[in-house]
């Protein structure tokens, strides 16, 4: 990094006087830009917003960024069903404004001056800028370019390559040469669609098979690659170049940088790395001269320095070949430029610092626990002392060793003891809880769930990949007490899982339930003796919702006692009690007991409604027998003749028949048997001749209305 007697020396070179900065078009931008932001956080919406036509008069530049600022704050509010959520917008520090505003000043630079000063101040703004990254991580006589992704990076790499293997007749190639890629998911569908994308077939790309060691996933397997390159060779292919890692966002994966540099070599193959372990070639600056790691590296600011929208920078050794080909503009780097200044050269190596050390501390933590699994692209640590980064990078003797002992990223995994393979399925679930109970306790942590397909799901803790990741004391402590806390769950789970079965076989009337995606201690279902004794119980559809509705009122006084009780569904798609995660000194035979007496409880009850509802239905079909055949009494001593259609009604005229024949009949639950309701119209006159007599003497407004 440029000491600040250069940076003095560069303002000079350009030549910009201190008293005219304060009234140039470069503040007035800054200011503009500022402006526009500011509105952004205070959320002043305007009511303006852009029409789908184009206006036939002109607009004012307010109005127009007032109509932009609207559709930014209006498209920030998300629809969650019950309403409008808005979500945060980022949270920009000066740097990052810095960095914004640069881009504005770099078209001010290129397009608006004329052409005899843009060249010089670019010119000299670029070579400024790769001398600072040159030394400040370690690659010697290089020439760099800038882009807005790693997949334009790749691309013009792949350009360099293609250029020192043919010259310049590398765009009118019959045959295209082979890229080979390191096994990283990330990785391999980056340089896929990088390929494509220069009109290369998709069989130009070769992806280097993994290590057969599971612990080590994506690693790159060297001594097959060799093979592949021979093959390639004696069938007149042209090997062009391999894209390896050296720290992948996720996984944290090294691959064995010297051997894959001295099997390049050997065949005149172009060597690229990319990774955030590069970031610590600025940590340290080695005595002894050593040749450039690769032919070319890329590099990410903005995530390893905790800088919005930093270009990526991609360095290249300069004796291969010539920029020309690159269609670089300059200009692109006037954020590195104006950052890396305002930020300084401790203050920048000290972010980068501070990121491999929240590795490092979580690495202390983590440790401690003999059913975590950690994997990391580093090599074999000493366990007994905590080391300190500060501490690699002094025992530290040449650069390869220095990046392979530092960790970018750690992966965790909860396992079973001495576990050298894929977790089961169980453990997946395991640890999707684990990483969903972290990230939400501490929402601080630069953590995330991912699946490695030779390994399972894994939590990894990756600080290069958030912006702002920077953690305090506080933050440390709260994190070491949360994991204690899930780890000692997750042990008392398993624990208790392993002896479930067992405690149920001792419970009549409970049978185990295996529950897909449940991470619980596990589930049972409550099936009455009387059907488990019946093959053919179970058979029909109408007894399978018996058996559900009776497992769902369970669960509904379950829960009503404990929240730790949940309805769940097994593999069968029956009904189930489901239990949740549970700790060392919970009662599991208890928690069994309970369901059991809860169901026989719920199944009792069953019976009686079942006894009463089967009362009922007999009561209803007696009542029915006997009005029937009160009713054909009736029509006998009334005659045939009154139910005879018009007749009957001439009849009916000229001689009325009796009322109330018929009576009704009401079921007595107590005594089970229907009796008629004669008795009971009898005692409500009676009672209410009884009120009359009482009060003889009522108003007449005082009479209730009918």
């Amino acid at each position: 990094m440029a000491s600040p007697d250069a940076v003095i020396e560069t303002k000079s070179d350009v030549q910009v006087p201190d008293h005219d900065v304060e009234h140039s078009p470069f503040t007035e931008l800054h200011e503009q830009f500022m402006q526009t932001l500011d509105n952004l956080d205070n959320n002043q919406l305007n009511t303006q917003l852009t029409s789908h036509a184009l206006p036939l008069g002109s607009k004012t530049f307010c109005d127009i960024l007032a109509s932009l600022q609207t559709l930014v704050l209006t498209q920030n509010k998300k629809d969650d069903g019950e309403g409008f959520e808005e979500s945060a917008l980022p949270v920009l520090q000066d740097l990052d404004k810095f960095s914004l505003t640069s881009y504005s000043l770099s078209y001010y630079i290129s397009h608006c001056l004329p052409n005899e000063q843009t060249v010089p101040i670019l010119s000299l703004v670029n070579k400024s800028t790769t001398m600072w990254i040159s030394k400040l991580f370690q690659f010697s006589n290089c020439g760099a370019f800038y882009t807005e992704n790693m997949l334009l990076s790749y691309e013009r790499v792949i350009l360099l390559a293609l250029h020192r293997m043919f010259g310049a007749e590398f765009l009118h190639l019959s045959e295209l040469p082979i890229v080979y890629c390191t096994p990283d998911p990330v990785l391999v569908g980056t340089i896929k669609r990088t390929a494509l994308q220069i009109g290369m077939k998709e069989n130009c790309v070769q992806i280097i098979p993994c290590l057969s060691n599971v612990l080590c996933p994506y690693k790159a397997d060297l001594g097959a690659l060799e093979a592949i390159i021979k093959t390639d060779i004696d069938n007149h292919k042209k090997p062009l170049i391999v894209f390896a890692r050296a720290g992948a966002h996720v996984t944290g994966q090294m691959d064995d940088i010297v051997s894959l540099k001295e099997l390049c070599n050997k065949h005149n193959i172009w060597l690229h790395l990319s990774g955030d372990n590069l970031s610590g070639l600025a940590l340290t600056t080695f005595k002894t001269k050593s040749s450039n790691l690769a032919d070319s590296m890329t590099l990410t600011p903005s995530i390893w320095l905790n800088i919005s929208a930093l270009p990526v920078i991609t360095l290249f050794d300069k004796q291969y070949t010539s920029t020309e080909i690159l269609n670089i503009y300059k200009s692109k780097c006037l954020p590195i430029w104006t950052c890396f200044q305002a930020l300084g050269h401790d203050a920048l190596v000290l972010r980068i610092q501070q990121k491999f050390e929240i590795c490092q501390r979580i690495y202390s933590l983590v440790k401690r626990y003999d059913c975590l699994r950690i994997l990391c692209e580093t090599n074999d640590r000493n366990s007994e002392n905590e080391e300190t980064v500060a501490d690699i990078i002094a025992n530290q003797e040449n650069i390869p060793d220095l990046l392979h002992n530092l960790s970018s990223c750690l992966v965790i995994q909860f396992v079973p003891k001495d576990c050298n393979q894929r977790v089961s399925p169980y453990y997946d679930k395991l640890n999707s809880w684990l990483g969903q109970v972290l990230e939400r306790e501490i929402p601080e942590a630069p953590l995330e769930l991912c699946e490695i397909e030779s390994l399972g799901v894994v939590v990894t803790f990756s600080p290069f990949t958030v912006l702002n990741s920077l953690v305090t004391e506080d933050d440390w402590e709260t994190f070491s007490i949360c994991l204690d806390q899930h780890i000692e769950i997750l042990l008392a789970t398993v624990d208790y899982k392993e002896k479930l079965t067992a405690l149920i076989a001792n419970l009549p009337s409970l049978e185990y339930v295996e529950i897909d995606d449940w991470a619980g201690l596990g589930a049972v279902r409550y099936v009455p003796q009387l059907w488990q004794s019946s093959d053919q119980q179970l058979a029909t559809d109408q007894a399978k919702q018996d058996l559900n509705r009776l497992n769902v009122r369970i669960v509904q006084q379950l829960r009503s006692i404990d929240a730790a009780f949940s309805l769940g569904e097994g593999s069968d798609g029956l009904a189930c009690v489901r239990f949740g995660m549970v700790t060392a000194d919970t009662d599991v035979a208890e928690l069994l007991s309970l369901v059991q007496s809860t169901g026989r409880k719920e199944e009792e009850s069953t019976k009686y409604i079942d006894s009463m509802a089967e009362l009922v239905k007999k009561g209803i079909e007696t009542a029915t027998v006997d009005l029937k055949k009160e009713t054909e009494e009736k029509i006998w001593q009334e005659g045939i003749l009154r139910h005879v259609p018009v007749f009957g009604n001439i009849v009916n005229w000229w001689s009325p028949p009796a009322k109330n024949a018929v009576k009704g009949r009401w079921l007595d639950l107590e005594a089970g048997v229907v009796r008629s309701t004669e008795v009971i119209y009898e005692k409500k006159a009676q009672i209410e001749e009884s009120e009359g007599n009482e009060n003889v003497t009522v108003a007449a407004d005082d009479v209730p209305m009918e």
